[in-house]
């Protein structure tokens, strides 16, 4: 008898992990982004005391829809997701933090001088989100070499600042090297006017 018992409840056991099980909202957040998406006035219009839950969950997902987007190239996407993800939670830094980035980079393509001055600006902000991150700085002193590769003081301070941080190999190697490069231009040209 008791090992028919154990051989029944063996078998359950085995069923029971075996049958599929409905994915959390979390992972779906990760996995299928845009299912949760399309529920969130449900999501929102929940129970208030889950609020904060759904809300880490629905900007878990509309980052994840951001960054496949950028992926892509689709940075208006991109940039519109973001702003979903503040207009829900205001205070998220990795939402705050890309959506400057992205809108950096956006004005750096444009190439005017008034234009890069608004990119150092928003890649200024970026820097203040995530002190932590080398990659606005990078684009600041790229935006300084862009608007005016005689600013060699601020060229190379931005550059500094981007290696003091972290910050991709590959870019950090390419900073290092354009910083070394401002600062062979810097000394012949105060050579120059001596």
């Amino acid at each position: 008898m008791p090992v028919l018992f154990l051989s029944i409840l063996f078998f359950l056991i085995i069923l029971d992990s075996c049958a599929p099980s409905k994915p959390s909202l979390k992972k779906l957040s990760i996995t299928e982004p845009e299912k949760v998406v399309s529920k969130q006035d449900s999501l929102l219009a929940l129970s208030k005391e889950r609020r904060p839950e759904f809300v880490s969950i629905l900007s878990t997902a509309h980052i994840n829809i951001a960054r496949k987007a950028e992926s892509s190239g689709n940075r208006e996407t991109a940039i519109k997701e973001y702003k979903k993800v503040l207009a829900i939670d205001p205070m998220n830094k990795t939402a705050r933090y890309e959506l400057l980035m992205l809108e950096g980079l956006s004005l750096y393509k444009k190439g005017s001088k008034s234009s890069l001055w608004d990119a150092i600006e928003f890649f200024s902000k970026a820097s203040m989100v995530d002190q932590e991150d080398g990659l606005a700085s990078y684009w600041i002193a790229k935006s300084y070499e862009k608007k005016d590769n005689k600013d060699y003081d601020l060229i190379i301070e931005a550059y500094e600042d981007s290696l003091s941080k972290t910050l991709p190999e590959r870019l950090r190697q390419e900073a290092e090297a354009s910083k070394d490069a401002a600062y062979r231009k810097k000394k012949t040209f105060d050579n120059f006017w001596k």
